[in-house]
């Protein structure tokens, strides 16, 4: 049974460490790859967005740069001169270098900058000297951008320029006071290797890479040179045009996903790439890391949790043989392990336990001498508790004695009262009667009333109601009686008039039996009957020892009754009261009928 004890803790506690390294690193790794690729899908959102905010950035420089151009006076008044006379206006190239300088000055990658007006007049500057530079093939470029419908007001970025290696920002030169009447058209040539120095500082780790492309597919940039100005084979332009904003693969490209994102403002793709592997390569590292650090700590624990099942083992095994022994009356107690820990704790309860065991089995023998002398004293007890029964047959006796001398004396109403108050006394302590009836209790109200007219000095009958069948009724010794005296003492309090009643009624539901004392008396405030009616639900739910609580006039014969009818029948019987102020009071007693409980002797 020990060895099934050992295998089953061992069990239990591989099971235990099992599952949770299971749990922990399947639930670690699965959670670890997910946010990894998160990571690097949004770690190519990133690159791309960062890419093409520089670019734009980049680009929105030179649409500055225009402004200085655009506001010239020079510029202005040239563009407003005739067609017959704007081809000799300034003549000399010096005429414009106020204009152009400053730009080109401060913008050292612009390699040339022109106005052609549509009056004729052309001027051009130049950041380097160009040789040979082409004015007729210029002229049909100028030309080409005129008949350009898509150039307007805005700055437009072409990414074949009229240069070899550069890009032609361009944009139309308006009148001030309508903004779709044009009279020139601006532009600068803008050296593309700028922009190339900037995509080339873009990592994507060891095997990613990004190209970008304009809106007919035409390559602008790539890390391979060779396919710089080359077009985008058809499927992939479609697709990287499909798949905006989203990670994709391209066809031909296995291993590898993408993301592309169009700018809006240059109208570019740029396209990023990162090998499927090289993504991976943290998940499938993190892995064989999960799994090495899981092996290793699944052998620790296991080592461990043998050690722990021993440690556990050995103290119970100490206490088991204690009990074996205990249990054949050799009283053995167990030595601790020193470990000062529970199980210590444990076995010093277990040799507390045996220690006091000894000592109660030797006072049982001392307990069996005493018990001679004990049942000495309760038969002293019980004979003393017979001759107290003396001490009410002598006050009967003297009641007597006062009835003889009335009887003498001829006072009939000292007679009256000493019998009835006899009869009152007699019936209130009498254990002769096997049980108490509604009949019994109506006799009682009787002698009551015979001293209450003398009391009042007048005669009061009450309007009893009850039917012959419940006459018969169990009841609570001494429950209508107190119920009437509450009538005179709180009902009546200036006196006894001849419209006020007393009524006594009965009758049955079910199993239960009812009886009701009404009187037509002043009646109970609502709060006090609130009040009252409280006491009487929670009466049985007070603690002995809680504090008094304020007591409604008239209510302790009332709870008194009630706590004796709930502790002979139970706690869902007893009194309850309803009243109104002026209109009179009912009390109403709630008790099992005889033939549906058995009634307590009482």
């Amino acid at each position: 049974m020990n060895n099934g004890l050992v295998r089953k803790v061992y069990i239990y506690f591989v099971i235990l460490i099992t599952l949770a390294l299971v749990t922990v690193g399947v639930t670690a790794y699965w959670r670890s790859s997910n946010e990894l690729e998160n990571q690097y899908e949004g770690l190519l959102t990133q690159i791309v967005d960062n890419v093409l905010n520089e670019t734009d950035l980049f680009l929105k420089s030179y649409e500055r740069a225009t402004v200085s151009i655009m506001i010239s006076p020079v510029v202005k008044e040239a563009l407003d001169l005739p067609s017959n006379s704007a081809a000799g206006f300034y003549a000399s190239e010096v005429a414009m270098k106020g204009v152009f300088q400053p730009v080109l000055i401060n913008n050292p990658e612009i390699s040339m900058a022109y106005i052609i007006g549509y009056n004729g007049f052309q001027a051009t500057d130049f950041n380097a000297h160009i040789v040979p530079f082409n004015y007729k093939g210029f002229e049909e470029y100028v030309e080409q951008i005129k008949e350009d419908d898509d150039i307007n007001g805005q700055l437009k970025i072409q990414d074949s320029g009229f240069l070899d290696g550069h890009l032609t920002v361009i944009r139309k030169l308006g009148d001030r006071t309508s903004a779709k009447s044009f009279k020139g058209i601006m532009g600068f040539e803008l050296r593309i290797g700028e922009l190339n120095t900037l995509w080339k500082g873009i990592k994507l780790g060891q095997s990613g890479y990004f190209f970008i492309v304009n809106d007919r597919g035409k390559i602008l940039y790539h890390p391979d040179p060779e396919r710089i100005g080359k077009q985008l084979d058809g499927i992939h332009f479609n697709t990287v045009e499909a798949k905006k904003d989203q990670v994709f693969e391209l066809p031909g490209e296995p291993g590898r996903i993408f993301f592309s994102r169009k700018s809006d403002y240059s109208g570019w793709t740029l396209v990023a790439s990162i090998s499927v592997a090289e993504q991976r390569k943290p998940i499938s590292d993190l892995r064989q890391t999960t799994l090495i650090v899981g092996i290793g700590t699944l052998i620790a624990a296991l080592f461990l949790a043998y050690r722990f099942g021993q440690s556990i083992i050995r103290p119970i095994r100490l206490l088991e043989n204690g009990m074996r022994r205990t249990a054949k009356g050799q009283w053995t107690r167990v030595p601790l392990t020193g470990s000062r820990d529970e199980m210590d704790q444990l076995i010093i309860s277990y040799n507390t336990m045996v220690t006091r065991l000894e000592e109660l089995v030797e006072r049982v023998y001392e307990t069996e001498l005493r018990n001679q002398d004990n049942l000495m004293k309760r038969q002293l007890a019980e004979f003393q508790s017979l001759q107290l029964q003396i001490n009410p047959h002598f006050l009967y006796n003297t009641l007597e004695i006062i009835i003889c001398y009335a009887v003498i004396q001829k006072s009939s109403e000292i007679k009256d009262i000493v019998r009835s108050l006899s009869y009152m006394l007699r019936y209130s302590i009498r254990t002769d009667l096997e049980k108490i009836t509604v009949a019994n209790e109506l006799k009682h109200i009787l002698y009551f009333m015979s001293i209450m007219k003398y009391r009042n000095q007048r005669e009061f009958e009450i309007d009893v109601r009850i039917s012959t069948d419940y006459l018969l009724e169990s009841m609570v010794r001494l429950t209508l009686q107190p119920l009437v005296e509450n009538v005179f003492k709180h009902a009546f309090p200036y006196g006894i008039e001849d419209e006020h009643t007393i009524i006594i009624d009965a009758w049955k539901d079910g199993g239960d039996f009812y009886v009701t004392v009404e009187d037509n008396g002043c009646g109970i405030e609502a709060e006090a009957l609130r009040q009252l009616n409280s006491r009487l639900m929670n009466s049985r739910e007070r603690l002995p020892d809680a504090q008094p609580q304020p007591t409604p006039q008239g209510s302790i014969g009332l709870l008194n009754v009630h706590n004796r009818i709930q502790m002979v029948f139970g706690p869902q019987y007893g009194l309850s009261v309803q009243s109104e102020p002026g209109a009179g009071t009912t009390v109403t007693i709630r008790m099992p009928s005889s033939g549906a409980k058995k009634v307590m002797p009482v």
